[in-house]
């Protein structure tokens, strides 16, 4: 009787414990559309996603803006510092989905008349923009839709202070060590972490898990895992319904239909307002008045020479210089020794070559 009790509790955990699909930068599918980019939030929301997580930079104004790098080299394919410009300014560059970068106070807005979508929040740094955070937070009313995340032990104490009843994710570290912060979530699994987690109850998540084979290892209740972070949440999505993990069902093709504010740009450069959006057939669709829809193949997309966001390892065969952006004019002070390997994060075109990045604003030809 006890082990079928066991049996019963492992095959019912997922569904009973909230097992947490989280878009990591959104669906960007590591670069087949731009991360945190609206075409890559709208796409994790029509999968019913539990959570969008957004990556905090301030501007020099104390503009509040999703991205990861404090830099736009990487994405944008041009080396100007956030914390350096203005929001204005930084709205001149586009992305690979022909976006300029977003404010975190739009995406609230975009998104604060659908209950179901929620918010990972990760300020970079010590928390210095803590305050402006929650306020921004309160200000739309999410205390219950938002959860904070942060490497930082400081970051997180700040944020506890300032809305103790909002949960806190420790980033790394020591999941021994992660004082009143309810979740834990790293790259990489332990039995030891799972283990200690589950018997503090407290939530162990991981990110970067994004192929298929990992996304089913990590969803056996017996490895104690309770979310993931995944630049692929619409294959999670997925996998969770069909294996009935997943708290909604919802057609294999059509994703259910959201609720949005957006205001959209058509190629023929007309302005218009939607209020919904599903996807089909892997395309998104946006219901706009007077109640037709509209496929995002009719919407503006800034053709430019944007960088793709790609991960991989490079060999230069000579020494080589980096540079700062896609100009390759400015230098970032320092040159790659021949026959050296090197990890790069995105790629891009010059003059029809292929160029590397090799994290922020270092690039190489």
């Amino acid at each position: 009787m006890k082990k079928l009790i066991t049996l019963i509790f492992l095959a019912i955990f997922p569904f009973t414990c909230g097992f947490m699909n989280i878009a990591h930068r959104g669906d960007n599918e590591q670069g087949k559309y731009a991360e945190h980019s609206f075409a890559a939030y709208d796409r994790a929301v029509c999968a019913q996603v539990d959570y969008l997580e957004l990556d905090l930079q301030e501007s020099a104004d104390h503009v509040l803006v999703v991205s990861h790098d404090n830099n736009l080299s990487r994405v944008f394919g041009v080396d100007q510092s956030i914390e350096e410009n203005t929001f204005k300014k930084l709205t001149n560059y586009r992305n690979q989905s022909g976006e300029s970068i977003h404010s975190l106070e739009e995406v609230f807005q975009r998104y604060q008349n659908n209950p179901q979508v929620k918010f990972m929040l990760e300020p970079k740094g010590n928390g210095e923009d803590a305050k402006r955070i929650v306020k921004l937070v309160n200000k739309y009313h999410l205390q219950k839709r938002v959860l904070f995340e942060s490497f930082s032990d400081s970051a997180l104490s700040k944020l506890a202070r300032l809305a103790p009843e909002i949960p806190r994710t420790q980033l790394a570290g020591s999941y021994k060590a992660i004082g009143r912060s309810q979740d834990f979530a790293a790259s990489f699994y332990t039995s030891d972490a799972a283990n200690y987690l589950r018997d503090k109850n407290k939530k162990y998540m991981l990110w970067g898990v994004n192929s298929s084979k990992q996304m089913y290892k990590f969803l056996n209740p017996d490895k104690g895992v309770t979310g993931l972070l995944t630049d692929f949440p619409i294959r999670l999505a997925k996998i969770l319904q069909e294996n009935n993990y997943f708290r909604i069902h919802y057609q294999s093709i059509i994703f259910p239909t959201e609720k949005l504010a957006a205001n959209l740009k058509l190629k023929n450069g007309n302005q218009v307002q939607a209020d919904q959006v599903k996807l089909v057939n892997n395309q998104l669709w946006y219901h706009v008045q007077p109640n037709m829809w509209v496929s995002e193949k009719n919407l503006f997309h800034h053709e430019s020479s944007a960088p793709r966001a790609q991960v991989g390892l490079v060999k230069v065969d000579k020494a080589t210089p980096v540079w700062t952006d896609l100009s390759f004019k400015k230098s970032a002070g320092k040159t790659l020794r021949a026959h050296s390997h090197w990890n790069y994060f995105a790629i891009a075109k010059y003059h029809g070559k292929r160029v590397y990045n090799l994290g922020g604003n270092q690039w190489i030809k």
